[in-house]
């Protein structure tokens, strides 16, 4: 099947050989956009040819100098070789195979004073098998780290690179520096490897092994020939161990011993894990098989052909012998709707735990009625869950304590989810502006929430007849009829 450049088979991906064409027909190059063509059109299929830009070298220089005024392309022996061998290698292109998310992901990471190299592999089966490469090289500030910094930000950069391919499953790291196994473990660092730390507790890594240079020699490759790329930037999560661990910088513990192979399952894991450095899941499973009230739901559950899981009317499911409640979309419970799709079902003997957890504990910061039920709501369920939330703020001797009793000014912000292009729009008024020509003074701004697309329509008049009018000729006579419209009160 073709997709976007590329020739997707049951043994892998590989570059499209109709597209690949037009690289091996590409003529020498003579000014430097030929080169930044050529550089453009071979970079697409780079995560396909190892050492890309080791390669590249001679025409990447070739762009380096551009900086200086008019320079004009110095093609060299070495420029043809750098031309002919990336033709060569894209034309024999290896297939890299497709992700097995049922097997744990290998990021193998290297870094040197000038640039980061990564390999995303996988092994299992007694073989290797490798997905991707990757590498970019370091900006002038980040060559001034030292060598501990420079591995750590291979490891954050290789991270947020693959995202799309580690979250939600376990990762094992292997490094030619050997201080990073003391990062993942370390309490007091402090400064840019603290904000790296808690980057990186989003991610369930296993381990971080030492893996000398020499046999580490994908990663170390590619390190020392980048290629130019840009950082992405992302928030981690932050999983305290305890109270004391308020004035450390905290890291998560992804330990896990439930694999789950649904990436939302992982998620909530992940999520009940955030308030305590331990591994509930298990005690909560445990505490289910013995609630009196839970036994006939998960016994009647174990019962049901597997296929029946996916009824409508079935508002539980047993995921891993765990027991979670299906959330019902028709409700209109804007706290859970933005929620997972299945909600831990809680035992009676752990309500109270998880109330603690939620409200009492540092990272909740003594929230509110309902910022609390919001905190839960949106991750597990129990019958009672709502009035139980209501009754254990209301008591908190802490809250009555230091709390002033203030009546909130303005109702919370909602938040809405938007499923598609066009199904909420956002609508105001812009004015009043100096008058045109043509007396009109106003703007009504619409805005589709989903593409941010955005539409300005001057007016004469801000009646709501007029605005109703230019909404219905302008704007769903082109595009349609909008799921929501949201907007301020205005005319």
């Amino acid at each position: 099947m073709k997709y976007l450049g590329h020739i997707v088979t049951q043994d892998g991906i590989k570059p499209d050989p109709t597209l690949t064409k037009a690289v091996t027909d590409f003529p020498q190059s003579r000014t430097i956009k030929d080169v930044q063509s050529f550089l453009g059109l071979t970079g697409y299929y780079r995560r396909f040819i190892k050492d890309y830009s080791k390669i590249a070298e001679p025409l990447i220089k070739q762009l380096r100098q551009l900086k200086e005024r008019n320079y004009h392309l110095n093609w060299t022996p070495e420029c043809t070789t750098a031309f002919e061998t990336l033709k060569s290698k894209l034309v024999n292109a290896p297939i890299m195979n497709t992700p097995n998310f049922n097997e744990p992901f290998i990021l193998e990471l290297d870094a040197c004073e000038y640039g980061l190299g990564a390999v995303l592999a996988q092994e299992y089966d007694k073989k290797k098998f490798v997905i991707a490469y990757a590498s970019r090289t370091l900006s002038s500030a980040e060559r001034n780290y030292s060598a501990t910094e420079r591995e750590a930000l291979a490891i954050v950069w290789a991270t947020q690179h693959f995202r799309p391919y580690l979250e939600g499953t376990k990762v094992l790291i292997r490094s030619d520096c050997k201080a990073l196994q003391w990062l993942k473990n370390a309490k007091d660092v402090s400064g840019r490897l603290a904000r790296w730390a808690m980057k990186l507790s989003a991610f369930q890594i296993e381990s971080i092994q030492y893996r000398p240079g020499a046999a580490n020699a994908n990663a170390d490759s590619l390190s020392r020939n980048p290629v130019t790329t840009c950082i992405m930037e992302s928030i981690g999560q932050i999983n305290p161990k305890d109270h004391e661990s308020e004035e450390r910088t905290i890291r998560a513990n992804n330990n896990t011993s439930n694999s789950l192979n649904s990436y939302e399952i992982s998620t909530i894991e992940t999520i009940i894990n955030l308030w305590e450095n331990t591994n509930i899941l298990e005690d909560i499973k445990k505490e289910q098989q013995a609630d009196p009230k839970l036994i006939p739901i998960i016994q009647q559950l174990k019962t049901i052909i597997p296929t029946l899981f996916n009824d409508k009317r079935q508002p539980f499911v047993l995921i891993n012998d765990i027991l979670y409640k299906i959330k019902n979309s028709n409700r209109h419970y804007n706290q859970r709707a933005l929620g997972n799709k299945h909600l831990l079902v809680i035992p009676k003997v752990m309500q109270y735990k998880l109330l603690q957890w939620a409200h009492d504990h540092p990272t909740a910061g003594h929230a509110g009625q309902q910022k609390t039920l919001f905190r839960l709501a949106t991750r597990v369920y129990w019958a009672s869950m709502r009035k139980d939330i209501y009754n254990y703020v209301a008591a908190c001797q802490e809250c009555q304590q230091f709390k002033y009793n203030n009546m909130p000014m303005a109702t919370p912000m909602q938040l809405h989810e938007v499923l598609e292009p066009w199904h909420t729009l956002g609508i105001d008024m812009m004015g009043p502006f100096p008058t045109t020509s043509r007396q009109k003074r106003s703007l009504l701004v619409v805005v589709d929430y989903f593409t941010r697309w955005i539409e300005l329509f001057p007016m004469r008049t801000t009646t709501s007849k007029d605005i109703a009018q230019i909404l219905i000729n302008e704007v769903f006579s082109r595009y349609g009829l909008p799921k929501y419209i949201l907007s301020d009160n205005g005319p």
